[in-house]
């Protein structure tokens, strides 16, 4: 009897030592969020030239490192996890939008619709993930997002 509680609990830690530390959930959220924020740093790229407040050109200006380090971040998990890593999309996420004194607004309506869908996406994230980084990072775009949705729609109302 007791060798078998010893199979048992030595089965149970081996069980316990292969299960992994993410889901699936973490591994999509990752893919996608990476792709997402491409986009976000080719809307933030369109600014440069391009924007005529202040308020717009710091906000592209802090997006693009923020989005690249969190990007690096994501692609050393999926590494690690032996998961596809997404390849960069070609430009295209503001190819429409206006020049000149329309640019502004347009921008940040735009930019307020992807943050938007980011915050969606982490918020799906947190209700399934496992990968306890993921779900910090999931937190943090809530955060961080809402916070500069709230400032976006200030400056367009």
């Amino acid at each position: 009897m007791a060798l078998l509680g010893l199979l048992l609990a030595a089965g149970c830690a081996a069980a316990a030592e292969t299960e992994k530390a993410y889901a699936q959930a973490d591994v999509t959220f990752n893919q996608e969020m990476i792709t997402h924020h491409q986009q976000t740093i080719q809307l933030a790229e369109a600014a440069s030239g391009r924007a005529g407040s202040a308020y717009v050109r710091e906000l592209a200006g802090k997006l693009i490192p923020e989005e690249r380090a969190d990007i690096a971040m994501m692609e050393s998990w999926l590494r690690s996890w032996n998961e596809t890593v997404p390849v960069r999309q070609a430009a295209g996420s503001a190819a429409d939008l206006p020049e000149g004194d329309g640019f502004d607004r347009a921008w940040l309506t735009a930019l307020s619709e992807h943050l938007h869908h980011g915050v969606m996406m982490a918020e799906t994230v947190r209700e399934s993930g496992r990968h306890g980084p993921t779900l910090e990072l999931a937190e943090k775009i809530i955060k961080v997002q809402n916070g500069e949705l709230k400032e976006i729609g200030e400056r367009l109302t």
